[in-house]
């Protein structure tokens, strides 16, 4: 009966891992859209409102990551500890501005951490992907510096957008960079990730 269940079980626990790692981003973009059309909150006052909302779901989802999946959600607590203090500000001085500028914050801070780990020899997704991805050395590095220079490029597109578009294209930028971002960079690397992949041990036969 367990082998009938596990086929079942997977794809419920792939959806559920979606809803916690994306679910605070989307109810971010819906409170955006909604909060007018439904007469909350003038336009002007939408991203304030999406900003404290996406602070919420973000704590929320860290708790039912931990409850249901027995992990930490790295995307809602990211968003979560980094989050609530712009939130706070957003909310606090009713200027939007901060939580444009998290983005960038958030952005630069990964990639640069990423590449201040490398320069002191360390390999945080070695760390992290090691026993699932099995990768030649050298590979590791350059799959960080890969990373980073997505994550600093993201800030520096942030940076224009936020500053030269309305919010409801930064708005829709936001949330298709984090949700779409990471998918079309993965794709990217697959030629590289496949090339420098270890390839599994065959097991030779036992002479009887």
């Amino acid at each position: 009966m367990s082998n009938e269940t596990l086929p079942a079980t997977a794809p419920k626990q792939n959806r559920l891992k979606v809803a916690i790692d994306y679910g605070p981003i989307i109810a971010f973009g819906a409170t955006f859209f909604l909060v007018p059309v439904l007469g909350i909150a003038p336009r002007s006052e939408a991203l304030i409102w999406a900003s404290g909302v996406l602070a919420v779901t973000s704590v929320i989802a860290v708790i039912l990551g931990l409850l249901l999946e027995k992990r930490i959600a790295w995307m809602p607590l990211i968003a979560a500890v980094l989050g609530i203090p712009f939130a706070i500000l957003t909310v606090v001085f009713k200027d939007p501005v901060f939580v444009k500028l998290k983005m960038t914050i958030v952005n630069v801070l990964i990639g640069g951490g990423l590449l201040i780990a490398l320069g002191f020899g360390k390999n945080p997704f070695k760390s992290l992907l090691g026993s699932s991805l099995q990768l030649k050395d050298a590979a590791w590095p350059r799959l960080t510096v890969y990373y980073a220079l997505f994550y600093l490029l993201m800030g520096v597109a942030n940076e224009f957008i936020w500053r030269t578009q309305s919010d409801e294209v930064w708005v829709s930028w936001k949330m298709g960079s984090l949700i779409g971002g990471p998918i079309l960079l993965t794709i990217a690397l697959i030629p590289f990730l496949m090339k420098n992949m270890i390839p599994p041990e065959t097991e030779t036969p036992q002479d009887s």
